[in-house]
């Protein structure tokens, strides 16, 4: 699978005055890449950094450090007519499709729109890319002539995601697409990017708090804490066998049908949500440190390397002993003492 997307290093900061906090480290030397046909997911919790890290991709924030190559192309500090250009090939779609659409354009305008500007089309072949892409939704030809108030939220996506691929993309970042849609019509939004992903060729770079939700969907999975990645690897091991303690917490945040596996997972979140004894130290290692239930002295003061364990990599010191299940809980080892 070749290369469509490489992140390397990067860094993003959000400068701040000293009264309000000073500047603020979002993105800390992400390292990533999206093969041809392939999603990645970018999965943690709010302020992890995983939003950041799509628009530093789409140019929507500037990079502070490293680079972004698309199509072996360095596209990091792209001229707004450069990324003009990139709109036909990288696109979006975002958590909330109505807060992104015009509601006196109709569904048809909202579509061509972008048709216009950036590709100049003919009249012609405008409608007819955008009666494509609202068949490829699953929406009628009918809906181009309605207004987005007249959707409900599911279908509103499925505009969004039509107004993405009316520009034939080979990319689409997709920051927190399902999140607040039911659960029953986030299914469907799912299996209509997978679908989607099979006929048109797609790449995504899906973004979720939800481990479940990127699971589903994606290829290989990469796991952010405080701007870091802590976990990377193929999907099915990450999601259903995670090696971080932070990736294990938000495996234990999944809601479950069954019963019995969901009170043994709310048990294993309050184990990893545990302060530990330490009150108020701030830790010049592990940023996860602050939380894990098995953090060391070495936890504290060194940063861990991400390292590759048979084809997933984890950044914590104690990765061994966790998989091993010979690691002791803060807890466990206090109660003791």
């Amino acid at each position: 699978m070749s290369e469509l997307l490489r992140v390397r290093g990067l860094e993003v900061t959000y400068r701040r005055s000293r009264r309000r906090g000073g500047d603020v480290n979002a993105v800390r030397g992400v390292d990533l890449t999206v093969g041809r046909g392939e999603t990645v997911g970018l999965v943690g919790e709010s302020g992890s950094g995983k939003s950041t890290i799509g628009s530093a991709v789409l140019g929507l924030v500037p990079a502070t450090g490293g680079s972004v190559e698309f199509d072996g192309d360095d596209i990091t500090h792209s001229t707004r007519a450069d990324r003009r250009l990139l709109a036909r090939r990288m696109q979006v779609v975002f958590q909330d499709p109505y807060g992104s659409m015009n509601p006196a354009h109709t569904v048809g305008d909202t579509l061509a729109e972008a048709l216009r500007h950036n590709l100049g089309l003919p009249q012609e072949k405008i409608h007819e890319r955008v009666l494509r892409a609202l068949d490829d939704v699953g929406l009628p030809p009918g809906a181009a002539h309605r207004y987005p108030a007249a959707f409900s939220g599911g279908q509103r996506q499925r505009i969004a995601i039509a107004r993405a691929l009316v520009m034939e993309p080979d990319f689409i970042v997709c920051d927190e697409a399902v999140s607040a849609l039911d659960l029953s019509v986030q299914a469907q939004v799912l299996n209509l990017l997978a679908r989607l992903k099979q006929t048109r060729g797609l790449s995504y770079l899906f973004i979720s708090h939800d481990l479940s939700v990127v699971r589903y969907l994606s290829d290989t999975i990469v796991v952010l804490y405080a701007g870091r990645v802590v976990e990377r690897g193929p999907a099915s091991l990450v999601a259903d066998h995670p090696s971080h303690p932070y990736a294990q917490a938000l495996l234990a945040a999944a809601p479950v049908p069954d019963p019995v596996v969901q009170r043994r997972r709310q048990a294993e979140r309050r184990l990893a949500g545990t302060a530990t004894p330490a009150t108020g130290r701030v830790s010049t290692g592990c940023a996860f440190a602050t939380r894990c239930p098995f953090a060391q002295e070495k936890c504290w003061t060194d940063q861990p390397d991400l390292v590759d364990h048979d084809g997933v990599a984890v950044a914590c010191h104690r990765r061994d002993e966790i998989a091993a299940g010979t690691a002791v809980p803060l807890q466990t080892s206090a109660g003791a003492s």
